[in-house]
């Protein structure tokens, strides 16, 4: 077997709208994105019954799928001490899934919530505050059928892979699995492909990138310090046939994809479009 690839469109978060940087990947034949969600690329809060339905068109037409939809948690705190921040993050999250929903894309990429190392609260507390949340939302996956990919974040309350399978094992919702990001894993000094074993059971969602442990990127594969065949060879070991996704933070996205795209064939994922025999 071959790893599925699917990129994300993270270069393009501030400057370019979707569909023009689904339309520019498509030219290289990529027909899988991880759309982030932002005012400028994807507004999920201003879409209207007629945008939908033209998103739908193109998206057919074409031949694409949105595997994700992932936000940038710049705004909003699932374990903020302020339940009118509580509050807002699940209605922003409920209309991401509304996105999802309309969009037939099969998941939300979150994160465990955000706090200051500097002055954390207790662990119990953010702990209660997540919990709170993720109470309210849960259910509103399971009612319009998207799930919720719980991505480790290097700030989050849950940044690590066994953090993760624990809550999501015990919250026991077939709408909350698992996004694991290598280089989040890495940058806090985790085996990431003991932690993908780790996480195998409840794993939907793989975001590839590079970093050092020393300063926390999304870098082009190669220029950093993460192995990424033994990565690789946890995920063909477990038979993993979901789709690992590029993300890569590029000024010029689309020569750095390619060119990550083939170092990753070789380690075992699938051949890209286009490429060379």
């Amino acid at each position: 077997m071959t790893l599925p690839i699917a990129v994300n469109t993270i270069s393009d978060t501030w400057t370019v709208p979707m569909e023009e940087s689904l339309q520019r990947l498509a030219r290289h034949g990529y027909r899988h994105f991880d759309v982030m969600v932002s005012p400028a690329h994807l507004d999920t809060e201003n879409l209207t019954p007629v945008d939908f339905r033209r998103l739908r068109k193109l998206l057919k037409d074409e031949g694409q799928q949105i595997i994700s939809l992932t936000t940038q948690s710049l705004d909003h705190n699932f374990a903020s001490p302020r339940p009118e921040i509580r509050a807002m993050t699940t209605g922003f999250t409920k209309s991401m899934l509304n996105t999802a929903s309309e969009l037939e894309v099969p998941g939300i990429v979150v994160v465990s919530g955000r706090y200051n190392p500097l002055n954390a609260p207790p662990r119990a507390q953010l702990e209660g505050w997540l919990r709170e949340s993720l109470e309210a939302i849960v259910p509103y996956a399971e009612k319009v059928g998207v799930k919720l990919f719980l991505e480790n974040v290097p700030m989050g309350v849950l940044p690590t892979a066994d953090l993760l399978m624990q809550w999501v094992k015990e919250i026991n919702s077939p709408a909350l699995t698992i996004c694991y990001d290598v280089s989040n894993g890495h940058f806090i000094k985790e085996d990431v492909a003991q932690a993908v074993r780790l996480v195998a059971p409840k794993l939907d969602l793989l975001h590839l990138s590079d970093t050092t442990q020393e300063a926390w990127r999304h870098d082009p594969i190669g220029t950093g310090t993460i192995d990424h065949a033994a990565v690789a060879k946890v995920l063909l070991e477990i038979g993993f046939d979901r789709f690992s996704v590029i993300e890569i933070l590029a000024a010029n996205p689309i020569p750095v994809i390619l060119s990550n795209h083939d170092i990753l064939t070789g380690m075992g994922w699938e051949k890209r479009r286009g490429a060379a025999a």
